[in-house]
């Protein structure tokens, strides 16, 4: 029997209960799990998680493979029951887009826009590197439990976290920019669905800098550009390093820039997300 990866068991749907509403749309019931909380409701990479999988119950063409994600989070949810509502907007021989709309109680949650696409040409090139770091294992994994941060929140029991950019959590630095080494605690092997769930598993960068109050930064919006899809090669004990940066912020609202990089190097992905800067009640 195939080992069971907490992820895809809280993320598991039971696709004999798609049901199609009219061409090109669906509905499926879903459970949001309780296992993996923030400050307020669930992670939005496991939030996003749950979309995509939804989404990739639905006849896609065998070519094409996911190159973007783009989240928005509407409204709070809670564990529970909920259900996800299915649309396929482009189904095309080269490209497709898919939607997929989380709802419970009678309420949006959040909504993804998926696009797949096959291969075109060979072309590539990036000049992107990755940061010159120490491996991971030569860095010590976070023990959140021992930190004084406010972001030391339940759902990051999940993952092996080894800050190897920026300061470590209750310090500053003034940088805007943090990151390190990341896989999951139970070394699930990488995927499009476990990649876009850590890519909103490290805590923020914004906290680097200096402000005059402790934020914290619910996502409005959250977007991944995959640039890998096969990711067979790589060890399913292997570490992913995250780098991510606020270089600005506005009325409240940041933007946040993400690079994921696999172990050998290679620039697998791309992230951008809009938070709202919200002061901790200092009560």
């Amino acid at each position: 029997m195939p080992h069971a990866f907490q992820l895809d068991e809280d993320i598991r749907v039971d696709s004999t209960q798609l049901v199609q509403l009219a061409d090109q749309t669906w509905t499926l019931p879903v459970t949001i799990s309780d296992r993996w909380q923030v400050i307020v409701g669930p992670n939005g990479g496991y939030l996003g998680a749950l979309l995509l999988g939804c989404i990739k119950t639905l006849p896609i063409r065998n070519n094409q493979t996911v190159r973007s994600v783009a989240l928005s989070f509407i409204s709070p949810s809670v564990p529970g029951a909920a259900s996800m509502s299915l649309r396929c907007v482009k189904a095309g021989r080269t490209t497709s887009l898919y939607t997929a709309e989380l709802i419970q109680s009678d309420r949006t949650i959040a909504i993804a826009n998926a696009h797949f696409a096959a291969k075109r040409l060979d072309a590539a090139f990036s000049d992107v590197v990755m940061p010159d770091v120490s491996p991971a294992a030569e860095i010590p994994p976070t023990d959140w439990q021992q930190t004084d941060s406010k972001f030391a929140v339940p759902f990051r029991q999940h993952f092996d976290q080894r800050i190897a950019i920026g300061p470590t959590p209750g310090t500053r630095d003034g940088s805007g920019r943090i990151g390190g080494w990341m896989r999951f605690i139970d070394c699930r092997p990488l995927d499009d669905i476990g990649l876009l769930a850590m890519s909103d598993a490290w805590y923020p960068s914004i906290i680097s800098r200096h402000l005059d109050y402790d934020v914290h930064v619910p996502t409005i919006d959250h977007t991944v550009h995959f640039l890998q899809s096969d990711f067979s090669e790589l060890p399913d004990d292997a570490y992913t390093l995250f780098e991510f940066s606020t270089e600005l912020a506005q009325d409240g609202y940041l933007i946040e820039n993400g690079r994921m990089f696999s172990s050998c190097g290679t620039l697998i992905a791309v992230s951008r997300q809009m938070a709202a800067m919200v002061q901790f009640d200092p009560g």
